[in-house]
């Protein structure tokens, strides 16, 4: 296999001038073509940026990157800001890598470049300049601000300028309620007009799909408006951790189906809100206890029942890494089974880059999602 300088070791760095790393990036293609060599296919549909907190984030994000790449061919831009003591004079430097991948066996490596850029003292206002001069021309732009921080938020906006897409895991924020509350009113609000996503709402996408599905049944159909109680059940990482998933899907189910809402309380991992819908009353519950060893944290159950006599139920198939579903109205009983996505980082990014574009069900979830967390959050008057 060629060699080719990783991405992940931050070896010396180069200018940042966007002139000096051009001249690198040839230098560093053309040693990986010469003579004797394997043959390399350098290969980019995109651009991604994606804005980490720390060196330390940066390393964790490399492995991620390499996967995208194998899906999502781009020139990668991993940026942060670093603490004055960790750079040496020029406040901005700039590191060049490859993430490879050989498709099928005996084939090339297929190769994707990767700079990362770091900045210090005032430097830092000048980032967003220095990664549009870095960018390919007349690809699109997508941004991934992975390490929420409020006091990254006027950088991020700067790079959301000149970007497709802006995507943010609401995830990260499930310990920090005041950066939480920003990040959620900033994807409603959507910075520069561009289109959001949230790894989140992917995370939710099976239980999603398997929950409309029932109702596409022609005699199932008419449950949809009779529904009077949703109970999802979480697996919890720790207590008290806030249920993003599950108020996201909830917003889904209340923007989908036009339900209203009227109360919302919470008692410790136990929340119950009320709606209501077309003359009737819903009432919704969340509960949660700690994940068992080796059981990842997140929703564990949805069941809907409607009509008085209808029961739908979503699930993770205990001992597997199944979804099922099971509906049950009269006599008729319905089994659906669906093996898990992968819900790891790069799996969700590949997705999302896959779907570009506005997600006009999760603008409209989020927002009676921001809306029930803040109801959950005050005093029933």
């Amino acid at each position: 296999m060629n060699t080719i300088p990783s991405a992940e070791n931050l070896g010396i760095p180069v200018d940042a001038d966007a002139e000096a790393v051009e001249r690198k990036l040839v230098s560093f293609w053309k040693s990986a073509g010469e003579d004797g060599k394997p043959a390399v296919i350098r290969a980019c549909s995109c651009n991604l940026i994606a804005f980490v907190r720390d060196r330390g984030r940066l390393q964790e994000l490399f492995p991620v990157l390499a996967k995208v790449s194998e899906w999502h061919p781009s020139r990668s831009l991993a940026v942060f800001v670093a603490p004055d003591e960790e750079l040496s004079p020029p406040d901005m430097h700039a590191w060049i890598g490859a993430q490879c991948s050989i498709p099928f066996s005996g084939g090339p490596q297929v190769c994707s470049e990767t700079i990362a850029l770091a900045a210090r003292n005032r430097a830092r206002l000048s980032l967003p300049d220095a990664v549009l001069s870095l960018l390919i021309p007349d690809l699109p732009v997508y941004l991934y601000w992975r390490s929420f921080w409020i006091s990254d938020q006027d950088l991020v906006e700067r790079l959301a300028r000149f970007s497709h897409l802006l995507i943010v895991d609401s995830h990260r924020t499930r310990e920090d309620p005041a950066n939480r509350l920003r990040l959620l009113r900033l994807l409603i609000e959507r910075p520069a007009g561009i289109a959001m996503r949230d790894l989140n709402w992917s995370r939710i996408t099976p239980w999603r799909d398997l929950i409309a599905q029932f109702f596409d049944s022609a005699s199932l159909n008419r449950y949809v408006h009779e529904i009077t109680e949703v109970d999802i059940t979480r697996n919890l990482s720790a207590p008290g951790s806030i249920p993003t998933r599950t108020l996201l899907l909830t917003g889904w189910l209340a923007s989908s189906l036009g339900w209203q809402r009227v109360s919302a309380e919470r008692s410790g991992d136990r929340w119950s809100s009320v709606w209501k819908s077309r003359g009737r009353e819903i009432r919704v519950r969340f509960t949660g206890k700690e994940s068992r060893a080796g059981q990842p944290p997140g929703i564990g159950s949805v069941t809907l029942r409607a009509g008085g006599e209808a029961v739908f139920s979503v699930f993770v198939e205990g001992g597997s890494r199944c979804l099922t579903a099971t509906a049950s109205a009269g006599e008729s009983r319905l089994v659906h089974s669906v093996p898990e996505e992968p819900l790891d980082e790069a799996s969700l990014l590949i997705r999302e880059l896959s779907q570009t574009g506005e997600d006009a069900a999760f603008k409209a979830a989020l927002a009676e999602a921001y809306e029930l967390e803040k109801a959950f959050s005050c005093p029933q008057s």
